[in-house]
């Protein structure tokens, strides 16, 4: 049997994820699966069934049918064309073949939800655990909101660095999953921020 994809949406490289309305689909257990399925490539629903029927989670076909459209009202998915194949009698057909809207997803909502009053707890509880470090010494929170700005800038480079990479890159990012990727970004953010910047000189003028 002769198959054949027919790609007709564009896929983007990366996107960048900013609303939580839309990250949450990532952590959701059934609709994060269903984008993790698709991490590899397009899909036609009888494909997805069989991956979910795989995982111990059955769906119908009106179920992923529906994930499927509110995943494209988010923008996360997207019917991307039509699988061509040859059935036993040698006639044409063809099923809807569904693909995410970009090949890496970055989460951009963490510190957007924060509020203020969460933002200075999280500071207090670094300056009491920096404290322990170093007995003698009491860091400030501007110091520490120093530090964690550099960090914010260092993300920003790394999520730069990975859009502007090669394919390698790309290749070896895809088959990890939302909560990887952004572990991913913030381990990059720190040896950047570390390479960069001297934290250590950093940390003692506080």
């Amino acid at each position: 049997m002769r198959v054949q994809d027919v790609i007709t949406y564009n896929q983007r490289v990366t996107k960048r994820i900013k609303d939580k309305e839309v990250s949450k689909y990532f952590y959701d257990k059934d609709y994060g699966l269903l984008l993790t399925f698709l991490r590899t490539g397009p899909k036609t629903i009888k494909e997805i069934e069989e991956a979910y029927a795989a995982e111990g989670n059955e769906k119908s076909d009106k179920t992923l049918y529906r994930y499927i459209r509110t995943l494209e009202e988010v923008g996360l998915a997207v019917e991307a064309g039509k699988r061509i194949f040859t059935d036993e009698d040698n006639r044409n057909k063809s099923v809807s073949i569904f693909m995410r809207t970009a090949n890496v997803f970055f989460d951009d909502t963490e510190d957007k939800v924060k509020t203020k009053a969460s933002k200075r707890k999280i500071y207090q509880a670094y300056k009491l655990l920096l404290d322990q470090v170093d007995e003698n010494k009491s860091f400030t929170k501007e110091c520490i909101e120093n530090i964690m700005g550099k960090l914010t800038q260092g993300e920003e480079l790394a999520i730069e660095f990975i859009q502007n990479s090669d394919e390698k890159v790309f290749d070896l990012l895809q088959g990890q999953d939302f909560t990887e990727i952004n572990q991913f970004i913030q381990n990059i953010a720190w040896l950047i921020m570390i390479y960069k910047n001297d934290i250590k000189e950093i940390l003692k003028s506080c």
